[in-house]
């Protein structure tokens, strides 16, 4: 299983260092390479987040043939490059179809809220694809992603939280379930509906006033090292959206309003999530047996942030003609963090090989004394 994950994990890279270079395409950068630049957005969901997605669930269900959803997901990239985009989207359509089987054969054996409400997300990514192949207008598609990443998300949240939810567990879940299905209900309004944006602004200022509340993300903050940084960046991902929500409730349709408010979203909450997993999720997908986290992970955190706060700050006109850059930051704030991930990950790898070597050598050293 280590070494299918390990050929799976190329196309995730790939997928976001493509992903985020097309995004500078589409800022007006010039760079000396060609890509899918009209495809940002189902790399950067798809390609990379969906597969992401796809790898954490399926290297924790017991058959490996579930494996084979994050490959063929991950291998929409191989045909973006290809400039075969309607081959790309199959494979995502795929990829969500085969999700949504893991997260339904997973709830058949445990059931549990927060898989109904993962699965629904998954159910999302698959109509979002389908209505991409269908229409390749990516604003009808979008708040179907978002929904995706948003349920996801907040039933993981759910997941991990509900061991400390043990009083009033029902009329607390009852709340989130609400909140929840307001916002599935504005993704089948029209997309530029100004219902449909109240709705869905609702949903994630209320999402993340529960989230902040009720998920054991406080309680991090409590412990030091690891456990303190999580908690500090899921609460900022929580500021995040709630901040996306106000932009919803202003018309995220609009202007430039449409730009600020999906970086909100993706990078603010989206990406926060990912920071604060990271040293958590690889070590489970990689069979490391230690956690690669280090405190030069606070730098990356707190470059997309300021940069973020620059990218979203440029729908006020003074400050438009700066978002190229604010862009190109927000770009290499991910892959620094990335980059500091797969160092720390070695250093961990190196580290337990030293201590798993120095057990035998322990142990002697124990018996001679004895004897």
């Amino acid at each position: 299983m280590k070494k299918k994950n390990i050929f799976i994990l190329p196309l995730v890279l790939l997928s976001l260092l493509t992903g985020i270079f097309s995004g500078w395409f589409r800022i007006g950068w010039n760079l000396p390479i060609s890509l899918p630049s009209g495809e940002h957005g189902a790399l950067m969901v798809g390609s990379f987040l969906g597969t992401l997605i796809c790898i954490e669930r399926s290297v924790s269900y017991h058959n490996k043939i579930a494996l084979l959803v994050p490959m063929l997901n991950g291998m929409s990239l191989v045909f973006f490059l290809l400039a075969m985009p309607k081959i790309a989207y199959v494979l995502l359509i795929l990829g969500g179809a085969g999700l949504t089987g893991i997260y339904y054969m997973v709830y058949v054996k445990h059931k549990g809220i927060h898989i109904l409400i993962m699965m629904a997300g998954a159910m999302c990514y698959l109509i979002g694809s389908a209505i991409l192949f269908n229409s390749t207008f990516y604003p009808a598609v979008v708040m179907w992603w978002i929904a995706f990443l948003f349920l996801t998300i907040t039933g993981e949240r759910l997941e991990l939280s509900r061991f400390i939810l043990l009083k009033n567990t029902l009329k607390k879940q009852a709340v989130l379930i609400i909140l929840i299905s307001l916002f599935i209900i504005s993704i089948f309004l029209p997309f530029h509906s100004d219902l449909g944006s109240l709705l869905s602004a609702v949903s994630m200022i209320g999402s993340a006033v529960w989230l902040l509340k009720f998920d054991m993300a406080k309680h991090s903050l409590k412990k030091p090292g690891q456990s303190f940084y999580s908690g500090v960046l899921l609460i900022t991902g929580y500021v995040w959206l709630v901040i996306t929500g106000l932009f919803f409730a202003f018309g995220a349709y609009f202007g430039s309003f449409y730009d600020a408010s999906l970086h909100a979203f993706f990078l603010g909450f989206v990406f926060m999530m990912i920071f604060a997993h990271a040293p958590v999720i690889l070590p489970a997908v990689l069979k490391l047996g230690i956690s690669p986290f280090g405190k030069t992970l606070y730098i990356w955190y707190i470059l997309l942030n300021l940069t973020l706060i620059f990218r979203v700050l440029t729908f006020i006109p003074g400050v438009a003609a700066y978002k190229h850059w604010a862009g190109m930051l927000n770009g290499i704030a991910i892959l620094g963090f990335f980059a500091n991930m797969i160092v720390l990950a070695k250093l961990a790898r190196r580290k337990l090989k030293a201590a798993t070597a120095n057990i035998p050598q322990v142990n002697r050293q124990a018996q001679s004394m004895q004897c």
